[in-house]
Order: C-alpha cells, then structure tokens, then sequence
C-alpha cells in the first residue's frame, strides 16, 4: 500500500497550494484526527475496511513489513522538556484537544506500522505516557515550588535571626558599657571614701597629737606656775618665747604659701563659692550683740557655712584662716572703743575653736603678728625691723601711727585673748576635749611681761597689762587664788612702781585698778543677757 505524505494533512486555503497536493479528500475514504481544529493542519486516515485491510495485507511486500516490524513508535514519543505546560484548573477538553495535537504526528506515523486496531493501542499509550509526563511535570513544578517556598522562608528565617542576633549584641554591648561605667562609679566613689576617710584619719591623728601636744604644754606650764609659785618667784625662758614668736611668723609665710596663693589657682567654681562663704561670714562678727540668743543664731550659721567646705580640705583651711583674720581685725577696731564687746565675741572664738581644732593656730598666728603681748614677747622698737615685729603698722604717709592709736590696738587684741582664757568651755565638749587657751595662758602672759627687762618695757606693756585686768582678773584670782594675788600685785604694784620715774599712762591705771581691788574688790565686764 503506498501514499503521499502531503496526503495525511489537509492544507488550508490560506496557503499555497502545493503542485503535488490532491484534491479535497472524500469523506468515505479519509477519516480526520483533529478535524475540530483550525489552527493547524488536519491529519487524516484513509478509511479502512475489512477487505481492504484484508487486500493491504495481501499486498504489501515482505520488505515493508521487515521495516514495520523494525518501527519504535516509543522513541517518537515526546518527552518531558518538549510537552507544553498544563495549567491546573483546565478545562477537560482543552486538555483532550492538546493531547490530540500533541498525538497527530505520533498518530499520523503510526499508519506506517500497522492497521487501526495498532493504531488505537498505540493512542492509548501515546495518552498515556503524556498523562504521566504531565503528572510528572507538575510533581516536578510542586516540587520547585515547595523547594523555593522554602528558601525564601529560610532566608526570612536567617534574616531574622541576623536581627535579633545583632539587637543582642547591641543590647549586650550597652549592658556591658553601662557596666562598665557602673563599675567605673563605684571605684571613683570608693577611692574618693577611702581619700575622704584618708584625710579624717590624719585630721583625727592631728587633732589627737595636738590635743596630747596641748595636754603636755598645760601640764608643764601647771608644773612651771606650781614650782614658781613654791619658790616665790618666776622662771621665764625668753629663747624659748622668741623660738615661739619666729614659729608663728614662719606660720603666716606657710599660711600664704599653702593655703591663700593655692587658692587663687583653683577652678572658678570653688572660687566662687569661697566668694560666697566670704561675703556671708564677714557680717557676722558685726551683728554681735550682748544678747546669748544672738549669739547661737550667728554661731549655728557660721557652722553650717564652714561644715559645707569641709569636702576640700584647703577651701576649709581658706574659710578658717579668713575668720582668724576677721576676729583679730575685730578687736582691733570694736573691742578697743567697747572693751566689753569682747565677751560675745570671745565666746563665739571659743566654740570655733573648740568645733574646728584648725582654727588656734591660725588664730594664733593672726593675733602674734599683730600683737606679740599675747605670748609674752618683746623686743626693742627703736630699729625698723623692730616695730615690725611688735607690730606696729605705717599710716598711709608711709609714717609709724601714733603711740595712742597703737596702744589701743593692742588693748583690744589683749582683751579678746584674755576673756577667751577665762571663758569656761560649754557643758557639750567639756568632759570630751581640753580648753585650746585655758587660764594658764593669762598666767604666761602677766607673767613673761612682769620679768621683761625694765629697758624694754614701755607705756604699752601698761595699758595691755590694764586691758588685761579689765578682762579676766575676776577670774584669774578665782581660778588661783593666793597665787594669782600674788601676781596681781606683783604686776600691779612692784611693776609699775619700777617706772616711776617714766610717768607711764598706761602704769597710772594699772596702779589704780590695783588699789581698787584692794578696796573695793576687781570688777568684771557685766555678763550677756538672754
């Protein structure tokens, strides 16, 4: 059986017509495959019947039938790459449809091997193998899908994990900055503790040493009065009152060059608020009265303002040298016209002292330089050096002030420093710690001046002594009885009686509050009121 390939498809009119094809085939003799449809070429079949199939078989030749035989209509098959995608949710038909073009050619080669029972066998796998080429592609499609579903979760899982992980770290790196700062606070608090507990430990074993240092001088010096008082007589050691004299001049120096010029290099904050402090004490001394209830106001305020420079030991040295110096400057001035303004004064000096121990060795220093009466001393004023030391001051003529107005000065220094030694500590501090110039310092001071060389002495050892006796007398005499009496005349009798013949002021009324004491007994400054 022969038949022209062009024959198994039918041509459309839209094409051109090719010199071998045939006429229209008949439909009794051609069956069509995908007669529906339009798009591609029709593959038709020749009708086959019984005899036909019958005379086909009788006269197709042996080698013809040797190729048909030989025929793998499998390998035609398309595979997996070359079967066009189903969208899933198709319809059935269109499913049908593409198999059907899909199979024409398959279709249209098997009529090479065999007659129309191969041919349907052949269709039947030919649908077969696409179905499972279809299932396998869409396994295969579900499978990428699932596969890079899964990536894309895996990447959103990995980029998470990338961002709490570094959150984390920040998170952990903040703790341990804060840590650090932390632990870098506690050590500065700790070293500033240890510092602050430092600086109190060598504050307590100063105040300690000097309190024992003290306590030796005042069992000495009681030892020095109780031996000159079985002897009748005194013992001064005038090197010994120099080395003292030159200790607190050497002071002063150490005071500028330790505590005023430090202070100066300070940050402006602190300078400040010494400022402050300064303005706020300086008031102070002026506002006292006779009044006791004054007197705790303005003591209770000057605690408060000096316990707040306590933190810097040299703001706190500063503050108690600037009162040193007020105190003094204020018994050369008020306490000179109005001697009995010394009491309140002096007992505001005793509680300073008594609460910042600091504070009597500056004081002291302050009141040497300006006064040295107070410790016993005296040198000749008949040289510049000489008055300087005595401490006389130059008016602003560049000239020595006058004998009157120096006078008065040291009366009133030596009324302050005299009702401070008779003035008995509170009842606070009185079984706790030693007076810081107890009565045996008046005892020194009358004492050093009574064994003065007599070509030393002047008016003005007089008028001390007489400002002296105005300001603790009473109590000397109280505290010592027969021995301060014999003191008393002593100073007030054989002294003044020595320089007669100088016709000294200030001697004259010595001698009279000597004779008054003698008749009438020794008056006192009349005590603060409530």
């Amino acid at each position: 059986m022969r038949f022209v390939l062009d024959e198994l498809y039918d041509i459309s009119d839209d094409e051109d017509v090719s010199p071998f094809s045939t006429d229209e085939p008949s439909p009794d003799e051609y069956t069509f495959v995908n007669e529906k449809e339009v798009d591609i070429p029709r593959l038709k079949l020749p009708r086959q019947h019984s005899r036909q199939s019958s005379e086909v078989s009788e006269k197709l030749d042996a080698e013809y039938e040797q190729l048909l035989s030989q025929l793998n209509l499998r390998a035609k098959l398309p595979t997996v790459e070359s079967i066009p995608t189903v969208v899933p949710g198709s319809s059935g038909q269109a499913s049908e449809r593409s198999l059907e073009n899909s199979a024409s050619p398959s279709a249209s080669a098997s009529k090479f091997a065999s007659s129309g029972s191969v041919v349907a066998h052949d269709t039947r796998d030919i649908l077969s193998a696409l179905a499972n080429s279809l299932v396998s592609k869409m396994n295969q499609l579900d499978i990428d899908n699932s596969a890079q579903v899964q990536s894309v979760r895996n990447a959103k899982r990995k980029a998470e994990e990338d961002r709490r992980r570094k959150e984390e770290e920040a998170r952990k790196h903040q703790e341990e900055l804060a840590k650090r700062r932390r632990e870098e606070e506690d050590a500065k608090k700790r070293q500033l503790e240890e510092e602050r507990k430092r600086q109190e430990a060598e504050r307590k074993l100063k105040e300690e040493k000097e309190q024992q240092e003290q306590r030796t001088r005042d069992e000495q010096e009681k030892a020095l009065i109780a031996e000159q008082a079985r002897r009748g007589k005194t013992v001064t050691d005038f090197k010994g009152i120099e080395k003292t004299f030159w200790h607190y001049k050497d002071k002063i120096l150490q005071i500028k060059k330790e505590i005023v010029e430090p202070v100066k290099q300070m940050d402006v904050d602190t300078r400040n608020l010494i400022s402050r402090h300064k303005r706020k004490i300086n008031p102070k001394f002026g506002q006292l009265t006779n009044s006791n209830q004054q007197l705790q106001s303005i003591q209770m305020e000057l605690f408060g303002l000096i316990d707040q420079t306590k933190a810097n030991q040299l703001a706190y040295l500063w503050v108690l040298n600037f009162i040193a110096k007020a105190l003094v400057h204020q018994s050369e001035t008020e306490v000179r016209v109005k001697p009995e303004s010394a009491l309140p004064l002096a007992k505001l000096t005793l509680a300073l002292m008594t609460r910042y121990p600091d504070l009597k060795e500056l004081l002291m220093a302050r009141l040497v330089k300006k006064c040295p009466f107070v410790i016993g001393y005296t040198c000749k004023i008949d040289t510049e050096k000489g008055r300087s030391n005595m401490g006389w001051k130059r008016n602003s003529d560049d000239k020595w002030e006058e004998d009157t107005s120096y006078d008065e000065r040291m009366g009133g220094m030596v009324t302050l420093f005299a009702v401070i030694t008779r003035l008995p500590l509170s009842v606070e501090v009185i079984n706790q710690q030693q007076h810081p110039l107890p009565i045996s310092y008046s005892w020194r001071l009358l004492a050093r001046i009574a064994n003065t060389s007599q070509d030393l002495l002047t008016n003005s050892h007089f008028v001390v002594l007489g400002s002296w006796w105005d300001a603790a007398a009473l109590q000397f005499y109280q505290a010592y009885g027969k021995q301060a009496q014999k003191l008393l005349q002593l100073v007030g009798d054989n002294l003044t009686s020595a320089v007669a013949q100088q016709k000294y002021v200030g001697a004259a009324r010595l001698r009279i509050l000597m004779e008054e004491w003698q008749t009438s007994g020794i008056k006192s400054f009349p005590e603060m009121i409530d």
